[in-house]
């Protein structure tokens, strides 16, 4: 339930429904999401968009380096006076280590307004940097959509710590023929107080989007979000103590062990790996980002990151190959139909 408020029109109670899917894989995604919007006057807005992403295998000769193809299409129909579409095709080449990296891409497609199609072409680059429990980026595009030219810079940073998540952008509109001018920028703190309850806060300026037909607004949102029904665990258990663990989804046994041990600056989290030549983790606690572990001696990786107390999940990945749970967690499937570690931190 919504109060919606257009410039140029009068304020609507309005009730919404938005179901949406997301697939993922390790180099592919794709997702789906729909809006159906009604207010009280009688009219109503339906919204659709469907993604897909793939990215290129790691290369041996080129490392760090990856290519990434991104596809949108969706359209929305407002109040039974407008409709809009768009489909479009985006390529880009990625270098990225660790703790930072770049991009650059172009993209090309079509967008329609109730009129004839007008051809949409963008170019832009990026980058990013990890520090700690953050990441900050900086892009920029030029876009021609028919006869509308405009360039736009961003900045966004991303940190999570413990139950608590920020997200914050400003950017700047520039050099804009036919899509306004000036500085926009949103916020958003998402505090989360269990396994089922999370409250969140939110509010921002965004810029007309030609590509998509939005125009634009501010808004400005706070709530509750509740998860009512949670997948129930399933504990992979293996028969017989005396072999290793093996893998759900029948990858090869999996020798990794993991520890955690307390450290004066966070938890110290060590794994076993024999013959490993390169490790990384990836957890709830680094926003499912890769972290590298460091070589010790005798087969063992670390790292000593901030963990809060409390029940985390994560998994690992051994010399570029597949995520695992390693030895050492309970393992359960998550709600992707994955498999992933649990750990408690105390």
């Amino acid at each position: 339930m919504t109060t919606v408020r257009y410039d140029g029109f009068l304020a609507s109670g309005a009730a919404s429904l938005t179901p949406a899917l997301h697939w993922e894989r390790r180099r592919a995604a794709v997702s789906a999401r729909g809006t159906y919007l009604r207010f009280e006057s009688g009219h109503r807005s339906v919204q659709g968009l469907l993604t897909a992403s793939l990215f290129t295998p790691p290369s041996a000769s080129l490392p760090g380096w990856r290519g990434e193809l991104f596809l949108s299409a969706g359209g929305s129909s407002y109040a039974d006076f407008a409709s809009f579409w768009h489909a479009t095709g985006e390529t880009r080449v990625h270098y990225a280590t660790d703790d930072r990296g770049a991009w650059v891409g172009g993209a090309a497609g079509r967008t329609s307004y109730g009129a004839a199609p007008r051809p949409v072409a963008v170019v832009n680059t990026g980058v990013w940097a990890r520090r700690a429990f953050a990441i900050l980026t900086l892009s920029a595009s030029r876009s021609f959509i028919g006869d509308t030219v405009y360039s736009d810079v961003v900045s966004s940073l991303r940190a999570s710590r413990g139950r608590l998540e920020l997200n914050a952008s400003v950017g700047g509109r520039l050099l804009s023929r036919g899509a306004g001018r000036g500085v926009y920028g949103d916020g958003s703190a998402t505090l989360t107080l269990g396994g089922r309850t999370a409250l969140f806060a939110a509010a921002g300026r965004y810029p007309t989007d030609p590509v998509s037909g939005s125009v634009a607004g501010r808004y400005a949102s706070a709530g509750v979000r509740l998860w009512l029904a949670m997948p129930r665990p399933a504990v992979f258990r293996d028969a017989s103590p005396s072999r290793p663990p093996v893998a759900a989804d029948g990858d090869a046994p999996s020798m990794a062990r993991l520890e955690l041990r307390p450290a004066p600056d966070g938890v110290r989290l060590l794994l076993h790996a024999a013959g490993a030549t390169h490790v990384d983790l990836a957890g709830d606690f680094t926003d499912w980002q890769a972290v590298a572990l460091r070589p010790t001696g005798d087969d063992v990786w670390e790292a000593t990151l901030p963990i809060a107390s409390g029940l985390h999940r994560l998994n690992i990945r051994i010399d570029a190959g597949r995520w695992t749970a390693p030895a050492g967690t309970t393992r359960v499937t998550d709600e992707f139909g994955g498999e992933v570690g649990m750990v408690t931190v105390p």
